[in-house]
């Protein structure tokens, strides 16, 4: 269908207007899309929404009469130069966006829903030019609000996978990746809490958020570490740990670090935590009288039990060790003692039906049993453990997930390259139906933090997994994910595109401009810079807290530069301590005001200018008080000394000059210290101040004063 016969047919005026102002590309594309939606739900309605602040407009396939509000399920909208398709995540929980380039791109992406709108789009085949008008999203329309944020419409709304909020110090980075964790976690729940992304959280909003934070946190979805010179990829990724046997011997054993742990746990979508499976559990091959099929095998199936051989060594629970046990060789020893010591209940059991394929999977419910009758096929298969099948008669080929290994040959040992996660996942994606009510289908989001990102070596913490974080490379609903074999475990690893990887990174610490490529390439950056209006109109005896940080920050900014500016968050306990209120309440932030001074700022003055004292002295505004009158008002006080007066003639010191300027700061603890003076602090932005006898005259009562407290 040409596009001038598609809007005539399907859109109503306003609608067309708006087609027409797309690209000729875009306009094609769209109409392909229409028509591909129709194709795949027929009886389904189309109608449109519009926010007219954001100006911005939406087709949505759904169900919608002529009147009421509609129940949309896919959302066509257009973001820069491509067509982008979003499902309604209030109704799919999960993020489901793509921004198409070409129709052949669409197919897939419906074929993966289909299934899920059965019943979800049966309307009457309405179109746009039906409908009298179209939805119009408001701000009091708090439900199409929340719907729209669900439909990952607005760009704000979704989180992007990986992130580096950066800034200099004190901008609130770390602050703010409680808001980013639980925006990323938890969406929906964070679009209920309708936060102003100009005016920030409120008090209460705080903590809402500090509440769900704890709360994903408790469970394990949301993970905190801190980069650091010597942090490495055996810590991050996975390593080798010494381990102590029972028999006192040294073993190492590969330990996953707190990214795979949690890339393998948002791998599991499919198990909750009340199954009989346990998540962490481990995974164990199970040979029952062979890969053929026999009697005991058909026996143990059919009655939920995993049974081995070696009768005479008796009852292994205690850990005794007969005369028979020794004289076993060391794969007949290991899978006895895997059998009865190792294996615990919530653990997977994979029965194998060839050296590469398997038969059957159960979970063990109990505890290891001697039963001294055997089995009523083989009376010598004494040792046994109750395991529920939870699928069998199926073959299914299990060598891609063990490194392209057949499976050894003891009876019974732990698959170290396999977990919970990727064994269930690749039996229902090998369509074997694991029976148990405990799955879901839905997977939740993931947060890694990394604070101070940029301390860590990269290259070295990450490894080759650098590539997998890319949006495009990482495993779920993407066909071309790619995965990496761990050098360690051996096992075949990828990152899932439910975790997300949210970074703090101190500009102060090192330029952005140095930061490794790769980690630049694969981030989206969120600059956090100071911000100076958050306090507008408030004052502390006086002194304009916005002035004040604004002004040292300009001066930062041109005597070293923007990324070593001043953050608000020095300033935030000064806030917190004038906003209680009462009758001490201008002495506390007073107070608190001279010790962000003593104890935050002037320490990173002398950082930042590597105790160039001349510097921080204009940064202070010190250098317009060089008036005997104003001394009282220097924070550093400047000296011109002569060698001679300090080693005497003949020093033997060779230098172009005959002085040195030494510098002394003023003590924050004498009683008549110029940090007790909150004139000396409205100088710092105001030196007109100091051109008036009268304040100073009254700004000496006010020292007095401070100092008697």
């Amino acid at each position: 269908m040409e596009f001038e016969e598609f809007l005539t047919t399907h859109m109503s005026e306003i609608n067309a207007e708006f087609l027409n102002s797309r690209s000729s590309e875009q306009q094609a594309l769209f109409t392909e899309v229409y028509g591909l939606i129709r194709q795949y739900f027929p009886m389904c309605d189309c109608y449109t929404t519009h926010n007219a602040k954001e100006k911005k407009r939406f087709f949505k396939f759904g169900v919608k009469d002529g009147s009421g509000k509609g129940k949309p399920r896919i959302s066509v909208s257009f973001f820069a130069d491509t067509v982008r398709v979003s499902v309604n995540r209030h109704f799919f929980k999960e993020r489901k966006i793509i921004e198409l380039s070409s129709i052949e791109e669409l197919s897939p992406f419906l074929e993966n829903i289909k299934n899920q709108l059965i019943g979800e789009m049966d309307g009457d085949q309405r179109n746009p030019i039906n409908y009298s008008q179209d939805e119009e999203t408001t701000e009091e329309d708090a439900t199409e609000k929340r719907i729209v944020n669900d439909s990952c419409e607005f760009e704000g709304s979704v989180s992007p996978l990986n992130q580096i909020l950066y800034g200099p110090p004190g901008t609130g980075k770390t602050y703010h990746t409680i808001e980013a964790a639980v925006k990323a976690a938890e969406p929906e729940k964070y679009v209920e809490i309708e936060i102003d992304e100009n005016l920030g959280a409120t008090k209460f909003q705080r903590s809402q958020l500090a509440k769900l934070y704890k709360q994903l946190c408790d469970e394990g979805r949301v993970r905190f570490v801190t980069f650091h010179q010597s942090y490495g990829y055996e810590e991050f990724v996975e390593g080798l740990k010494a381990r102590e046997t029972e028999s006192g011997d040294l073993t190492y054993v590969t330990e996953s670090g707190i990214f795979k742990s949690l890339s393998d746990k948002a791998s599991e979508p499919f198990v909750s935590e009340d199954s009989e499976i346990n998540r962490d559990g481990r995974v164990w091959k199970l040979s029952i009288e062979g890969t053929h099929e026999n009697s005991a095998k058909t026996y143990c199936l059919k009655n939920n039990l995993g049974a081995i051989g070696w009768k005479h060594t008796g009852d292994l629970a205690g850990g005794n060790r007969n005369d028979y046990y020794k004289s076993q060789g060391r794969n007949n020893q290991n899978s006895l003692r895997y059998f009865s010591q190792d294996a615990k209940p919530g653990d997977l059991v994979l029965c194998i039906n060839s050296n590469t394929s398997v038969e059957a999977v159960g979970v063990i419910t109990g505890e290891y049993i001697y039963n001294s009758e055997g089995l009523p096929t083989r009376d010598d298969f004494c040792h046994q453990l109750p395991i529920k099948w939870l699928a069998k008669d199926f073959s299914v080929d299990f060598k891609v997930l063990n490194d392209n290994k057949q499976f050894n040959l003891p009876t019974f040992y732990p698959l170290s390259r396999l977990n919970v996660s990727n064994t269930i996942s690749h039996l229902l994606e090998n369509n074997v139906e694991v029976l148990t009510t405990k799955i879901q289908t839905n997977p939740s989001n993931y947060v890694l933090i990394i604070d101070e990102i940029n301390r860590g070596n990269i290259s070295k913490v990450f490894g080759e997994l650098i590539t997998l974080i890319e949006p495009s490379k990482r495993s779920g609903n993407n066909k071309e994910a790619l995965y990496a074999t761990l050098p360690y475990s051996g096992s075949r690893f990828s990152v899932p595109d439910n975790l997300y990887i949210i970074g703090t990174m101190n500009t102060a610490d090192r330029s952005l401009a140095m930061m490794d490529t790769a980690l630049r390439r694969r981030f989206d950056f969120i600059e956090m810079m100071p911000q100076p209006e958050l306090f507008k109109g408030k004052e502390v005896k006086g002194i304009d807290l916005e002035q004040l940080l604004e002004t040292m920050n300009k001066r930062i900014e041109v005597l070293y530069d923007r990324e070593h500016t001043l953050g608000h968050a020095f300033l935030i306990p000064v806030l917190d301590a004038l906003n209680v209120g009462g009758d001490n309440a201008q002495n506390n932030a007073f107070s608190e005001l001279k010790n962000t001074f003593k104890n935050k700022i002037i320490p990173l003055l002398e950082e930042y200018f590597f105790e160039d004292w001349n510097k921080i002295r204009l940064v202070l505004g010190d250098n317009r008080k060089e008036k005997s009158e104003l001394e009282q008002y220097i924070f550093v006080k400047s000296k011109n000394e002569e060698y001679t007066k300090i080693f005497g003639k003949n020093h033997g010191l060779e230098t172009y000059e005959d002085t040195k300027t030494t510098y002394t700061l003023a003590d924050f603890n004498a009683q008549d210290s110029v940090w007790n003076s909150p004139i000396a602090y409205q100088a710092i932005y105001d030196d007109t101040l100091l051109k008036s006898p009268a304040n100073i005259i009254d700004d000496a009562d006010e020292v007095t004063s401070s100092s008697a407290q």
